[in-house]
């Protein structure tokens, strides 16, 4: 069943689906040897996961978010709760349901090098559900969020959205599911890193990568490659968005940072170029923190770095 279901007001900006974690968090002044110990410089316990991190972008941005997937009962479902609520996300239409459980994440950061190791565990279920949410919650939403965990319930979802007029936006980094090209087939704002779009095209480069995505039937086709910017196909056209330069401390969910941010300013309105520029420095501010979440900027954050 629903938490508590009081309706929010509808229509949401942001409707979200899929992959919610828990990271546990610790910055290394170098990689270690084998049989060798190192003192850390920092530990923390954050939110994370591709949606979980774009929910979080998009409702300090502003937007109403809400999320639309799955909770369990467990302590690390119960910290996700509390966080969540205390965000600004609606959790009206989340389901609560013992036999799921958030991925949990560890995450070592290499403060020499600026690279970041991740080993994490699946739970059970996770992802979207075949038959949740309620198809009026999908078609009354400005934008409906997926990413690739649930595969046949965001196909579900996203065929909901696309008959309503609703904007899919997606968050994609694995494609070994049989009917993986379904949901890439329909997705209106495909935003993805140059490791899995060169990976998925067979492409050398992100702008050789985008230009073949286009071909999927996306409104607006986006690689982002970190420091090197962003590659962009829209109308049919092609176009370099460079990054804001900073000085990097974890680059851990700056791509969620840039997709979160995205989404709320499509539902806001927002022409391209301002979704690229507020996104990309969402991205970059992001990365002058430790973890995917904490370092997540609100909307005044961004607008008085972009003024700078």
């Amino acid at each position: 069943m629903p938490i508590s279901f009081q309706s929010p007001q509808l229509p949401l900006d942001i409707l979200a689906l899929g992959c919610i974690a828990v990271d546990e968090l610790l910055l290394s002044p170098i990689w270690p040897e084998p049989d060798t110990k190192t003192r850390l410089l920092a530990r923390d316990r954050q939110g994370g996961g591709l949606t979980g991190n774009a929910m979080v972008g998009a409702s300090r941005f502003g937007a109403r978010v809400a999320y639309g997937g799955s909770l369990g009962t467990d302590s690390d479902s119960k910290f996700l709760r509390d966080l969540y609520l205390c965000e600004g996300i609606s959790l009206d239409y989340c389901r609560i349901d013992p036999a799921f459980s958030p991925i949990r994440s560890t995450i070592v950061i290499d403060q020499s090098k600026n690279t970041r190791t991740i080993w994490f565990d699946l739970p059970g279920q996770l992802g979207a559900l075949e038959n949740w949410p309620p198809e009026e919650v999908i078609s009354t939403s400005k934008v409906l969020f997926v990413d690739h965990y649930g595969i046949e319930g965001m196909i579900r979802a996203a065929r909901i959205a696309r008959a309503a007029g609703v904007e899919v936006v997606a968050d994609l980094e694995r494609d070994e599911h049989p009917r993986f090209a379904e949901i890439l087939h329909l997705v209106d704002h495909l935003i993805l890193s140059r490791k899995f779009a060169t990976k998925r095209t067979g492409k050398q480069s992100a702008r050789e990568a985008v230009e073949e995505l286009a071909h999927f039937g996306a409104k607006v086709a986006i690689v982002t490659d970190g420091e090197a910017g962003a590659w962009v196909v829209a109308e049919g056209n092609s176009f370099h968005f460079p990054a804001y330069s900073v000085q990097v401390v974890d680059s851990t969910g700056c791509g969620d940072a840039f997709h979160g941010v995205y989404a709320a300013c499509l539902a806001a309105g927002m022409p391209l170029i301002e979704r690229l520029k507020y996104s990309s420095a969402a991205a970059a501010l992001k990365a002058l923190h430790l973890g995917a979440q904490r370092g997540l900027p609100n909307r005044l954050e961004i607008e008085t770095f972009l003024r700078r």
